[in-house]
């Protein structure tokens, strides 16, 4: 059994599947492996009008596409569109969960060294650490829309 601990998080799903399947042909399960490692990004992040001008993003943080018209975007020089990837609400809770988390994390180390908690806790405690750095925080979430298709009904009227 490998260490999924020390396999690359992009790897971990396909060496899972193909733990599951040692005795199996590799024609067998090819399929699920192709399907596995395709990718499931969308396209693009962006939808822009007929004069090239971006009118909505997808939020990275919220997980929905927002209209710039309606939802505040911090500039980006570095970026493509000139806008940060996460609207001004997702940036605010994005970075408090990431300072969180590690606050959180480097506390851990502290509490085993005063013995408040056991060495064996430390798994259970950073899996948890890691679940509420990933929760989308919807509290003052922007109105947004689900799909793309979604965004261009709304546009069309």
């Amino acid at each position: 059994m490998v260490n999924i601990m020390t396999i690359k998080k992009a790897y971990v799903e396909l060496v899972e599947l193909l733990e599951a399947n040692k005795g199996k042909k590799v024609s067998t399960i090819l399929d699920d492996i192709i399907e596995l490692c395709s990718s499931k990004t969308q396209g693009s992040t962006v939808i822009r009008d007929a004069e090239g001008n971006v009118i909505a993003i997808f939020c990275y943080y919220h997980k929905q596409w927002e209209l710039l018209s309606s939802t505040p975007y911090g500039a980006k020089a570095s970026s493509a569109t000139g806008f940060n990837t996460m609207c001004k609400v997702g940036t605010s809770k994005w970075t408090k969960q990431q300072r969180l988390a590690k606050q959180a994390n480097a506390n851990i180390l502290t509490d085993v060294a005063k013995g408040t908690i056991e060495p064996s806790d430390i798994v259970t405690l950073q899996a948890d650490i890691e679940h509420n750095r990933k929760v989308i925080d919807q509290t003052d979430m922007p109105e947004g829309f689900a799909s793309e298709d979604d965004l261009m009904k709304h546009l069309k009227g």
